[in-house]
C-alpha cells in the first residue's frame, strides 16, 4: 500500500514542484493507492491518467464550494443511511478506501476518524428499511467490500430478508483499483444475497487489466450483474477517442456502460469537471460510433435528484454563474 510521497515515487515520475505542490495538500487530503493501481501508470507520461487520478495537487486547496452539495447528510433519518428518494436509500458503510482517488465525492469523509457500520447499526437500519418500505438499497462508502467479511455478510443477508427490498446495489471501485481483494469468499456472500448487483466504477482504459476483467466474470459467474459509472474528468478522460476504447472495451469484459458523471460540484473535486457542452459533444460523436448497449447515460447529479442530457435536446440554460436545470417542477443551479 502507498501512503507516503516517497513511496509514489517508486511509480510516478514526479517534478519536484509536483512534490512541493502535494506537501501543502496531504495533511488536509492524505494518499493512498495500491501497488497494483500505480503499476498500471507509464512512468514515462507526467500526465498519465493514473497518476493523475491519485496524486494530489494545489489545485485542491483552492476550491470553495460545499463539502457535501447534495445534501446527503441533511438528509439522513439515522447514522449512516441518507434518504433522498421514495423507493431507495444509500447505506455508506465506511470511510476507508484501498486508493484515494482526488474526485471523490465524499471527499469530506476522509477528514473524519476511520469507521465501520457495526451489526448494532445495520439491525437499525433495517428496522427503518422495512417500516418505510424501501425497494432498492445502494450500498457505498468509501469501499464497502474492504469491511470485514462478517459484517458483510450480516449486511447483505439482513436485506435479503426484507421483502419489500427488490434490489441491493453495491458501488465498488475494488474490481478496478485491487481485483486482488475480490475475493471468492466475498464473492460467495455477494451471491447468497441474491438480489445484489455491481457498480463499478471504470474512468479510462487503461484500468482494464486482465486482473480486473477476470474479477468481472467471477461475479458475472455468480450471477451478479455488473455496470459501470464513470466520471468526466479534465484532462483524464474528456476526449472522445479514450471514452470510446473505455466503453467498448467494457461491453466486451460485459460490463454495461450505464453512467458517465460530469464532476460533481463538490469542494476541492470540481477542477476536474468539463463543461456541460463539452460532455454533449462527445456523447453527440459517440452516439454515431457505439451500438446503445455501449453508450452511457450523460448525467448531472443534484440535490433534488439525476437530470439525464441527451445529445439531441438537452435541457439547460446557462447563467452568470454557471447552469440552471430543471427537475420535478424545480429549478436547480450548478457552476
Amino acid at each position: 500500500m502507498l501512503s507516503t510521497l516517497n513511496d509514489f515515487k517508486q511509480y510516478f515520475n514526479l517534478t519536484e514542484e509536483e512534490i512541493e505542490e502535494a506537501k501543502k495538500v496531504i495533511d488536509t487530503f492524505p494518499v493512498r493507492c495500491t501497488e497494483y493501481y500505480a503499476s498500471l501508470a507509464n512512468r514515462n507520461n507526467l500526465n498519465d491518467p493514473i497518476k493523475k487520478t491519485v496524486f494530489p495537487t494545489e489545485e485542491e486547496l483552492k476550491n470553495t464550494l460545499s463539502d457535501d452539495p447534495f445534501k446527503e447528510e441533511g438528509q439522513s433519518p439515522i447514522p449512516g443511511l441518507t434518504h433522498k428518494y421514495p423507493d431507495r436509500v444509500l447505506i455508506v458503510t465506511t470511510n476507508y478506501c484501498p486508493v484515494l482517488c482526488r474526485f471523490c465525492m465524499r471527499k469530506r469523509n476522509w477528514k473524519k476518524e476511520p469507521f465501520v457500520i457495526t451489526k448494532e447499526q445495520i439491525d437499525e437500519m433495517a428496522k427503518y428499511i422495512k417500516v418505510t418500505r424501501v425497494r432498492d438499497v445502494l450500498i457505498s462508502g468509501g469501499e464497502p467490500l474492504t469491511i470485514p467479511d462478517e459484517i458483510l455478510e450480516y449486511l447483505i443477508l439482513k436485506l435479503k430478508e426484507i421483502e419489500t427490498v427488490e434490489i441491493v446495489r453495491i458501488g465498488s471501485r475494488l474490481p478496478v483499483v485491487a481485483p486482488n481483494l475480490l475475493t471468492n469468499k466475498k464473492i460467495k456472500i455477494l451471491e447468497k444475497g441474491e438480489k445484489v448487483w455491481l457498480n463499478t466504477h471504470f474512468n479510462h482504459p487503461a484500468e482494464v487489466t486482465k486482473g480486473s476483467e477476470e474479477a468481472v466474470k467471477k461475479l458475472l459467474k455468480a450471477g451478479i450483474p455488473v455496470n459501470n459509472q464513470a466520471v468526466l474528468l479534465k484532462g483524464i478522460n474528456d476526449n472522445e477517442e479514450t471514452l470510446y476504447k473505455l466503453f467498448s472495451t467494457l461491453q466486451r469484459i460485459k460490463v454495461r456502460p450505464y453512467y458517465l458523471f460530469r464532476c460533481d460540484p463538490v469542494n476541492s473535486v470540481f477542477h476536474f469537471a468539463t463543461s456541460v457542452e463539452k460532455g454533449l459533444e462527445i456523447m453527440r460523436n459517440l452516439k454515431k460510433r457505439l451500438s446503445p448497449l455501449a453508450l452511457p447515460y450523460y448525467a448531472v447529479d443534484t440535490y433534488k435528484g439525476k437530470i439525464i442530457l441527451f445529445p439531441e435536446g438537452a435541457k439547460y440554460s446557462k447563467t452568470g454563474k454557471g447552469y440552471l436545470f430543471k427537475i420535478a417542477n424545480t429549478k436547480v443551479s450548478l457552476p
